[in-house]
This record gives C-alpha cells, sequence and structure tokens, in this order.
C-alpha cells in the first residue's frame, strides 16, 4: 500500500542527504565555524536562486514534471565561480574576525577595579568583532548572488 506522507519525507530526506553531501565537499573551512559560515551563505544563494527558478516556472505554467527548482540552483551554484568566491571570502572574514579576537589591547581608565573594566572591554570587543563578522556575511552573501534566471 502507497503510504503518502512517508513516501515523501523519504523523499525529502534523500534529497536532503544529496545536498548535503554535494555542499559538503565544497566546504573547505579550517574550522566548524568557517564551514559553517561558508554554508550558510552558500544556502541563501541557493534558496533565493531556486525561488527565481520556481517562480518563472510558475509563470511559465510549466506543467510537465521537471528537476526541482532548489537541485538546479544548487548545479549553478556549483558550476559558477561564485563558490570558490565566498570560500575565499569567508575565509578572509573569518581570520580578521579571529584576528580581532585575538588583538584586543585594553588599557585600564577609569573608577571601575581593572577586572571589572578589562572584562567589560573584552565583552564589547567581542561584540563589536561578531557584530562586524555578520555584516561581512551579509556583504558576501550579497555581492555573490547568482543572476536571476
Amino acid at each position: 500500500m502507497f503510504n503518502f506522507p512517508s513516501y515523501f519525507e523519504q523523499l525529502f530526506e534523500n534529497e536532503c542527504a544529496e545536498m548535503r553531501s554535494r555542499l559538503l565537499s565544497v566546504a573547505t573551512g579550517s574550522s566548524p565555524l568557517e564551514n559553517i559560515l561558508q554554508l550558510s551563505s552558500a544556502a541563501v544563494i541557493i534558496f533565493e536562486h531556486s525561488f527565481y527558478i520556481f517562480d518563472t516556472r510558475r509563470h511559465l505554467r510549466d506543467q510537465q514534471q521537471s528537476v526541482p527548482s532548489v537541485h538546479v540552483a544548487l548545479e549553478r551554484y556549483m558550476a559558477s565561480p561564485h563558490a570558490a568566491a565566498v570560500r575565499e571570502s569567508v575565509g578572509a572574514a573569518i581570520c580578521a574576525y579571529q584576528e580581532a579576537m585575538k588583538t584586543a589591547v585594553y588599557t585600564h581608565q577609569g573608577s571601575l577595579p581593572a577586572w571589572m573594566a578589562k572584562l567589560r572591554f573584552k565583552r564589547s570587543q567581542e561584540k563589536k568583532a561578531k557584530a562586524e563578522l555578520i555584516e561581512t556575511l551579509f556583504d558576501i552573501t550579497l555581492n555573490h548572488r547568482l543572476p536571476r534566471p
């Protein structure tokens, strides 16, 4: 007997596993954080392009069975120079982030005890470095979008 939900759940799981392995094959980060950020940027780019492909097909009333738009977008991303550019840009952003986290230099000034002032300074520097990393990731993702179909 055909079990509708489990059949499509299995199909979805198989597609996800295939996409995951394809994306992981291009993630070359030296750290888990770098891999996560590379994959996140790639996923946003791929899903955005997938939406445009889907929307174009919908407007063309493409009724034939065709390759899912996310697979087409994945193939286009993998074949594009954007995949390598995202890897390199994310790697550079991670290096800058790690360097910013290491080089925070504190000089004591003010009325707080030195240990408390140093802790506040470190936290503010970490917040600033994280905010800069997130802003850089947004820029990388927006600058390496695939062209609309």
